[in-house]
């Protein structure tokens, strides 16, 4: 997305006051485009060095954290002095506050990826998805401890897949075929129990049984949408070299320092591909979590104890992730869409669960 856009539509919606403006940004902004606007927001942890990640003002020189998105200048917008208010100063705590707004939990908070999510889900019938929004990443292992997590469902934590092999199924179904139509009488089936079983709930039983009912409908439209060959009339992404476990978890086995650059380069191109194919137009996409011992490419040290130590440290691992997300923009600009790139028609915004890292 031009920068010149995104900042008018940042300042129209008061964006910073309210996370939810970036949704009322979207819809203004689709208005006047052919194609969609999809939205991706992506996670990179334990915060940076503040002087040597912002550009300073007026200058067109990105410092040494950001230096790799230099080539992409002019699609960036660095909005800094920002902060996270309320109680739980901690990784945690930012970790819920990024996508939430919130300053303290309770069981119907939702963060703004599964709210504009829900809105897209609610206007199926005339924009085509299939899934209401989507929560992958890259060595997300440690987030299993729900409190690292960025997306929430009503107060419900939800997963951020960092398995190519998991995910593409859930996006794209999988090879085979000539089954859709017993899985689909399977799901009516264990609708028809779930309404039989509503009647007898509480109001928080009924709730976790309304998203239980959602989950059903979506995997529902993905088999129609398989049925109708609507898939297969865009091109899907190539997993086929995405790594195995071997000797460890799975999740584990991904978020070896050896493999993150593949695995990294495979789920991004599955994201990219569920995007263009109008499968989802919301994404929430974790490099990493909060606290997390990673090591990535070219630093030596875990990402978090890296965070802790002198900004030289800090940098190489930052870096990285920058590099990620420079990669990211660059597919997305390598993307056709419409008459231009998906990166015309896709608002990127990225967010830590810190500010400066070494200070919390």
């Amino acid at each position: 997305m031009k920068r010149r856009s995104l900042i008018q539509a940042i300042t129209a919606g008061s964006f910073i006051a309210n996370p939810l403006a970036c949704l009322l940004a979207r819809n203004a902004l689709a208005a006047s485009n052919t194609p969609p606007i999809r939205t991706i927001f992506l996670f990179h942890p334990n915060g940076c060095v503040p002087d040597i990640f912002f550009p300073k003002a007026g200058s067109r020189t990105l410092p040494a954290m950001t230096a790799p998105l230099q080539s992409l200048y002019d699609n960036l917008v660095f909005i800094d002095g920002i902060g996270y208010a309320g109680p739980d100063f901690t990784h945690e705590g930012g970790s819920f506050k990024c996508l939430t707004g919130r300053m303290t939990r309770d069981d119907k908070f939702s963060s703004i990826d599964v709210l504009m999510g829900k809105e897209d889900w609610a206007n199926r019938a005339t924009n085509g998805i299939s899934v209401p929004s989507v929560q992958m990443g890259v060595a997300t292992l440690w987030g299993n401890d729900d409190s690292k997590r960025i997306s929430h469902d009503g107060g419900t934590t939800l997963d951020s897949v960092c398995d190519p092999r998991i995910m593409y199924p859930r996006l794209f179904g999988s090879a085979s075929s000539g089954t859709n139509g017993i899985e689909s009488q399977m799901l009516s089936i264990a609708r028809k129990d779930l309404n039989r079983l509503r009647s007898n709930l509480g109001s928080l039983e009924k709730t976790r049984m309304d998203q239980h009912a959602e989950a059903l409908s979506v995997l529902e439209a993905r088999f129609r949408a398989s049925d109708s060959g609507l898939l297969n009339a865009c091109t899907k992404p190539d997993i086929t070299l995405a790594p195995k476990a071997s000797g460890l978890d799975t999740d584990d086995a991904l978020s070896q320092t050896d493999v993150l650059e593949l695995a990294s380069g495979l789920q991004q191109d599955i994201a990219i591909a569920a995007l263009s194919c109008g499968i989802t137009r919301t994404i929430a996409f974790s490099y990493g979590v909060s606290v997390s011992p990673v090591k990535v490419p070219g630093s030596g040290l875990g990402d978090h104890d890296a965070s802790h130590a002198d900004s030289s440290t800090h940098t190489k691992s930052k870096v990285w992730w920058m590099g990620q997300v420079a990669k990211f923009i660059q597919k997305l600009a390598n993307t056709p869409d419409g008459s231009g790139s998906l990166l015309d028609n896709t608002i990127l915004v990225t967010v830590s669960d810190l500010a400066h890292g070494n200070y919390h």
